[in-house]
């Protein structure tokens, strides 16, 4: 991918940008499978990477405001003020053309950008999620309510100039913090959510809720995690109706693909965020899944206290958690649990890493390099875990 900002040095966001891109790979790899090695089960092996396109893929994009309100440039947080990154190539056909919608409504509507030495002004940044059919949700992050009338009044001129705009919010954030966001969040047009095409299924996401960047990885990533779970629900021995934890489930991406791929089994989401939640259970009923339930919840404290019902811990348990890994409590329950079985899909490495110290019943059996963010160092992994000793712990 050759990008003119990266060329003359205005934006150094693809840090990886001036290396090959087989390169990029093959040294992201080397790192994470040295990383995990230790913990490796006999036999085990790290399939070919997953991968997607090199430009284009971004199905979020986070764009910081500067300039004036009769001249507004977006730009990334951290990259040079004074250039405007509209053209980003990371970014699928339609979102330059919508972030340039934006900055004309900024213009009409003289809403000043938010000056961060001096602490005045009132737009923060411009978030817009682009889905694969090519439509479009916009937010506009602002430090109060006091430009939403006249953003209210321009805003039928965007929508015209803009069909691929299914949803447009507000959302408040008056802290001086390096927070992209803040928590309310004003419907101003359209969509309660955007339907997002990932894998197998639609997702539906919401503007608070968390979606994947790179969607065509993520249908990749949800697909492997399918396929490895259809071949542990199938072993000799097992449930007739399998139970299957998602937990920090998301929007239900690897719960989704794991309900189609095994029809028996009863797959039981888990996640913190309502919004989340109800996009989960929004593509569910689109998909006609009904196997699947999504609850609203702490993912650790549910399964402690339903592991410890009359059922007991589930053949199978997903997890996906944050860039801080599942934490003491969560790896250590895992480790006692007796749970035979556990798919860890990791976005960074080094947590997966310590919360395998924690878990040394659980080995690797297959993994596979996730290259989710393209030209940089950020690197994710899926890893399938099998306990070595099959016991409870005490």
């Amino acid at each position: 991918m050759r990008c003119a900002h990266f060329d003359s040095g205005a934006c150094r966001s693809c840090t990886l940008l001036g290396l090959p891109r087989p390169r990029q790979i093959a040294e992201g790899r080397a790192r994470v499978e040295s990383l995990l090695s230790p913990h490796l089960a006999p036999g085990a092996e790290f399939s070919e990477p997953i991968l997607g396109p090199e430009s284009g893929f971004r199905a979020r994009g986070k764009m910081a405001v500067g300039g004036t309100a009769a001249a507004p440039v977006l730009t990334l947080p951290g990259q040079s003020a004074g250039t405007d990154l509209c053209d980003c190539p990371l970014y699928p056909a339609g979102v330059e053309e919508v972030l340039e919608g934006a900055k004309a409504l900024i213009r009409r509507a003289q809403v000043p950008p938010y000056d961060v030495a001096r602490r005045r002004g009132e737009i923060k940044n411009v978030l817009v999620t682009a889905s694969p059919d090519g439509e479009h949700l916009l937010r506009l992050v602002l430090r109060s309510e006091q430009a939403l009338g006249r953003l209210r009044e321009h805003l039928p001129r965007l929508l015209a100039a803009h069909p691929s705009l299914v949803a447009v919010t507000a959302n408040i954030h008056p802290e001086h913090t390096t927070d992209v966001e803040g928590e309310q969040e004003i419907h101003l047009a359209g969509a309660s959510s955007i339907a997002v095409r990932t894998g197998e299924v639609t997702l539906f996401s919401r503007p608070q809720s968390f979606l994947q960047t790179n969607t065509e990885v993520a249908g990749q990533l949800y697909r492997q995690a399918a396929r490895w779970a259809e071949g542990i629900l199938a072993e000799p021995a097992r449930a007739a109706v399998p139970r299957v934890w998602d937990l920090y489930c998301g929007l239900g991406g690897f719960a989704l693909h794991l309900a189609r791929a095994v029809p028996s089994a009863r797959v039981t989401g888990v996640e913190v965020s309502a919004q989340a939640v109800e996009g989960a259970r929004e593509a569910a009923a689109a998909a006609g899944i009904t196997t699947a339930e999504f609850l609203t919840g702490d993912a650790t404290s549910w399964a402690v206290a339903e592991a410890a019902g009359p059922a007991g811990p589930p053949e199978l348990v997903v997890v996906n958690p944050p860039r801080r890994g599942l934490g003491e409590r969560l790896a250590g329950w895992l480790e006692r649990s007796g749970v035979r079985d556990v798919l860890y899909s990791s976005c960074h490495p080094g947590t997966l890493a310590a919360d395998l110290e924690a878990m040394p019943s659980l080995r690797i059996t297959a993994g596979r390099y996730v290259d989710m963010f393209p030209h940089t160092e950020h690197a994710e992994v899926i890893v399938r875990l099998r306990r070595t000793d099959p016991r409870p712990h005490t």
